[in-house]
């Protein structure tokens, strides 16, 4: 499945789009689009994918992307006490999305001086971003208000949300810059093709001559190429990825160092501690302490 350009359908006079969709099990297509998307997603346990960014969440999932970021969300079986899945089992699932373009106001709109903070966010945007705490729980709450109204209370609440977006202290980015940036049409599919190969096996050993013929490439041209337009080798973007998985791994710290440097596809933990302060600029371990030190800290 490679990721399919997906473009929102749009009311006859709507400026940008709001929708709320109900749902069982969470499994959208890993897609891409030209307009800006912020989506709640209200599910017990799911998988978010963004760029090179690969996460669970529990209970519900907030973020912002800029135009052009492949993603996806699906359901992600818990691991953790059964209770906790049980107590989460009784949960409405939903998404509220809404998308917008820069220039659904004006083409001008957002270059205003007034929209100087505005704009700083969007821009940021373009890597993704995850919203935590009380600006999570607001926005979450206007997204709600947007569905019940219409009108110009829309377009006040998107404004507001941005704004809130802005200062937002819990604000944290997905992925790499310029992830999907410059890229023709003919590019961004076979990119897409490439990517999506990498995601399903970046925890297996990935054969050159394999992942070229995906590309239908030579393995000296898919070298090039794939360099050309990630600015990493093929090498360092899959440390990347399993780094960034182990992140993941180490924050629910359900399994220990050692488990996690095979589960995300090293082959000797002294490999991963190396590969992972290169990315990380620290080792797994001191990546945990901190971590819970900031959990800790929260809890006070």
């Amino acid at each position: 499945m490679k990721p399919i350009y997906a473009k929102p359908p749009w009311g006859s006079r709507a400026a940008f789009q709001v929708r709320k969709d109900y749902f069982d099990v969470l499994d959208t297509k890993w897609h891409y689009h030209s307009e800006y998307e912020l989506a709640f997603i209200r599910y017990p346990y799911g998988k978010r994918i963004a760029g090179k960014s690969i996460c669970t969440f529990e209970n519900s999932d907030l973020v912002f992307y800029g135009p052009n970021i492949p993603h996806a969300w699906s359901h992600e079986q818990f691991s953790g006490k059964s209770e906790v899945q049980k107590h989460n089992a009784g949960l409405s699932n939903y998404a509220i999305v809404v998308h917008f373009s820069e220039s659904c106001f004006g083409e001008s709109f957002f270059s205003i001086p007034e929209m100087s903070a505005i704009q700083a966010v969007l821009t940021k945007s373009s890597r993704g971003l995850v919203v935590q705490g009380a600006s999570k729980a607001k926005i979450a709450d206007w997204m709600e208000q947007m569905v019940a109204n219409t009108g110009s209370r829309r377009v006040v609440l998107l404004l507001q949300i941005l704004e809130e977006l802005a200062v937002a202290k819990e604000l944290s980015l997905l992925s790499s810059a310029g992830y999907w940036d410059n890229l023709n049409d003919h590019d961004a599919i076979r990119m897409s093709s490439i990517y999506e190969y990498l995601i399903r096996n970046f925890t297996k050993d990935i054969a050159l001559d394999e992942i070229a013929e995906q590309a239908h490439m030579s393995p000296s041209a898919f070298c090039r190429y794939f360099k050309a337009r990630t600015k990493r080798t093929l090498k360092e973007f899959v440390n990347e990825l399993r780094v960034n998985c182990a992140c993941q791994l180490l924050e629910e710290n359900r399994n220990s160092i050692t488990q996690i440097c095979f589960e995300v596809g090293f082959n000797n933990i002294s490999n991963f501690n190396r590969r992972f302060k290169e990315v990380r600029g620290i080792t797994p371990q001191q990546y945990r302490i901190n971590i819970i030190g900031i959990h800790n800290k929260n809890s006070v």
